[in-house]
Formats: C-alpha cells, sequence, structure tokens
C-alpha cells in the first residue's frame, strides 16, 4: 500500500472507530430504493462522513457518498456478486459520479427527483451516468433511482463472459463504455478502502434511531419502542402508528408477532449469514401482523405467512389505484404467492411510499415504492367495520 492509501485508510478507519453504535441504521437495499425515512445528522451508518471540528469531512466522502458506496457494496453481495465484480462496481461509480446521485442539466425533470447535485454530461444521470435516452425506455423513475442503477451495473456485469476473472477497471469499461477508458482503474485505491471499511458493518444492528429532521423540519425518527399508548385516528392510521413505534428496528427473518419484536429464526441461507437468528426484530410479515393486532385492539390476529394474509378474508382486495394509507401491499407474481409485504405510508413529495421492514441486514424504514417497480402489487385492507370511533388499546 502507497503512503497516500494508506493515510486515505487510516481516515477511515479513524471514523469507524468513533461511531456510536446507538446511531447506526442501515440503509442498503436490493429491492427496495435505499431512501429511508430518517438519517442519522451527524454520522452515517458506517460511521464515516463524521466531520471533524473544522467541519472537513473525514475520508474526503461526505455521508450521502459513503452511504450510496455501502449501498453498491450491499446489493452485490446480496446478489452474490464476487470481491472483484463489486471492486469494479465501486470504481465505476467513484468514476462516474464520486459516489453521488446525479440530476442533470440537460434533463429538467431529473431535478424533481431526491439527488446530490447536477451533472451536465449529455443526458447522463445517477451514479453511474447512465444515459436517458439509451436506458429504461427514458424512465426518470428508475434511472433515478441509486438502487435501480447499482442493479442495472451488476445486471450487466453478469451479462460478460467471463466477468467474474475479469480486471475490475475492464469490467467497468465494459459495463459503461465509457470515452476515457482508464479512468476506473484511477479510483481502485479509493474503492478498495471504502468497501474495506463498510464491509464489517453491514450487518450491524439498528440499536436505535436518531434525530433527524423531515419534512418541513418538524419531522423526527421515532426511538424503536418508544411509543406504546393508545392508538386513534382511522384504521389506516392505526395501523401505521403501531408500525412506526419500530422505525429503525432490525430485520430478523421469521421475527415479530402480535405483542412486538421477537428473535429471528435460522434460514439456511441469507439471513443466517446477516446472522439475523441472534437479532431481535421483525420479518415484513411479522411487522404487519403486529401493525394490524395492534390497530384492532387484538381483534384481528393474522398469520406470519405472506400468503396467509393476503388470503385472509378479513383482508378487502382493494384495486392498487384505489390504496389508502395503512392498506397492506403484498408483492409477488400472486397475492398468496407473494415474497414481500409493507404497509401503504401515502404521499411524500409526491412519491408513494412503503412502511416496511425490508429484508435482511436493514431496518424498519420507510421507503418509496417505486423501488418495487415492476413486481405484482396486490392490496388488502383490513379492519373495515371496527369502531374507530374510540383509541385502540395497546397490548404492549
Amino acid at each position: 500500500m502507497n503512503e497516500a492509501s494508506g493515510a486515505a485508510g487510516k481516515a477511515i478507519a479513524t471514523a469507524l472507530a468513533a461511531v456510536i453504535l446507538a446511531t447506526i441504521t442501515l440503509v442498503a437495499v436490493l429491492s427496495g430504493s435505499g431512501v429511508t425515512d430518517c438519517a442519522p445528522t451527524t454520522t452515517n451508518q458506517y460511521g464515516m462522513g463524521v466531520t471533524d471540528a473544522g467541519g472537513a469531512t473525514l475520508a474526503g466522502l461526505n455521508e450521502k457518498q459513503l452511504t450510496l458506496a455501502a449501498n453498491g457494496v450491499a446489493i452485490g453481495k446480496q446478489r452474490g456478486e464476487t470481491e472483484s465484480v463489486i471492486l469494479s462496481q465501486s470504481m465505476a461509480m467513484a468514476t462516474e459520479s464520486t459516489y453521488r446521485n446525479l440530476s442533470n442539466t440537460n434533463v429538467p425533470a431529473s431535478a424533481s427527483y431526491p439527488n446530490d447535485g447536477a451533472g451536465s454530461d449529455h443526458d447522463s444521470v445517477g451514479p453511474h451516468q447512465i444515459r436517458v435516452s439509451m436506458h429504461a425506455g427514458g424512465d426518470l423513475t428508475k434511472l433515478m433511482d441509486p438502487v435501480w442503477q447499482i442493479n442495472w451495473f451488476y445486471d450487466t456485469a453478469d451479462s460478460i463472459g467471463g466477468h467474474d476473472t475479469m480486471d475490475p477497471a475492464a469490467l467497468a469499461q465494459a459495463v459503461e463504455r465509457s470515452g476515457v477508458p482508464d479512468a476506473y482503474a484511477t479510483k481502485r485505491t479509493l474503492a478498495e478502502n471504502v468497501i474495506a471499511a463498510v464491509t464489517p458493518r453491514l450487518g450491524d444492528l439498528a440499536i436505535g434511531a436518531s434525530s433527524a429532521a423531515g419534512e418541513g423540519g418538524t419531522e423526527s425518527c421515532e426511538t424503536p419502542g418508544g411509543d406504546t399508548g393508545p392508538l386513534d385516528g382511522s384504521f389506516g392510521q392505526r395501523v401505521i402508528a403501531a408500525a412506526m413505534r419500530w422505525i429503525g428496528t432490525p430485520y430478523a427473518w421469521g421475527g415479530g408477532n402480535k405483542d412486538g419484536p421477537t428473535k429471528g429464526i435460522h434460514d439456511g441461507g441469507v439471513a443466517d449469514s446477516f446472522g439475523d437468528y441472534n437479532k431481535v426484530g421483525f420479518d415484513c410479515s411479522g411487522l404487519t401482523l403486529y401493525a394490524v393486532y395492534q390497530a384492532s385492539g387484538g381483534t384481528i390476529e393474522l398469520g406470519h405467512y405472506t400468503g396467509n394474509q393476503a388470503s385472509d378474508p378479513r383482508g378487502q382486495v382493494i384495486a392498487l389505484d384505489q390504496k389508502q394509507p395503512g392498506d397492506l401491499i403484498y408483492f409477488g407474481a400472486s397475492a398468496e404467492g407473494s415474497h414481500h409485504v409493507g404497509i401503504y405510508y401515502g404521499k411524500r413529495n409526491g412519491r408513494d411510499m412503503l412502511l416496511n421492514a425490508p429484508q435482511s441486514g436493514q431496518t424498519v424504514a420507510v421507503q418509496p415504492l417505486s423501488g418495487w417497480s415492476g413486481e405484482g402489487m396486490y392490496v388488502r385492507r383490513f379492519g373495515v367495520g371496527i369502531d374507530t370511533t374510540r383509541p385502540a388499546p395497546t397490548n404492549q
């Protein structure tokens, strides 16, 4: 390792050592969008990007950049990509956008999506600078979604023969087709340092949630389990309020029941690799069965399997375009064969949002529903006919 790369590695290590575990919130996602409802204000989920007394950012990358870089690593690992391919993805993102989700001044509509600044290279947008005129039918909902772009890189790389054994810089060029093909190799040291730093943190528990300003600067993240009082409002509002008690709580496969989070169980695969069996939390259907049970005052107890919930006769079938906050949305080839479920949260900045426990290595969060674009979506409304004129008692 040369002196420069050694200094960068030390800077990242120093930042990691400074992390306060109570503020860790993992956001790396595969099927979701990666945009959460809350974010730490002084340190990101991997302990990096912490500013020093003079306001300088450690390792030269800020919180958003490091979070985006970490998502690239987490998604690659969740997909089962080799270390070489993951390094290639990180090198490409570092080169194309310096780990930023960029809009483009030549594509004015791109500025209406969450972004980290504007570029002006042709009609290229996002962290991998994908051309709007050449990919995804120009759909900015996808092209401005960092996770869609990360998966695009991996999908494209996987289609190239011998990609697992290619030099990472050469693979990045084969995917990106840059006019400056040698540029990717210059970011190898940075990418290696970032990957080495974030990898040990990908399975950390989110044992707390820090305050952060939301829309209008008035909203804040709740401490998991912090609100156990009576639920009021419509049934849908009660469902959302019950689930929001556990924002930031770890995903644990098989976890969650009518009374709250429980210890996860072995799945013999991905969940085990994240140590879910040692975590106390919720899986997707554990969170929804809890929220519906609490909202109904204990009168509706759903099964833990998504298919059983979706076929429960107490759930009214609702057309997707008629969904309302508090409705449950099941994802998959069919409702009964669904593999994921979340709670429709409503709109935020004009975007449909989903309150859910996404998957192993993540936490209960509110994320854009667009992250599940292309999936079958089946809506069920529970609580029809239940008296909501009185607060539902808590079973905490």
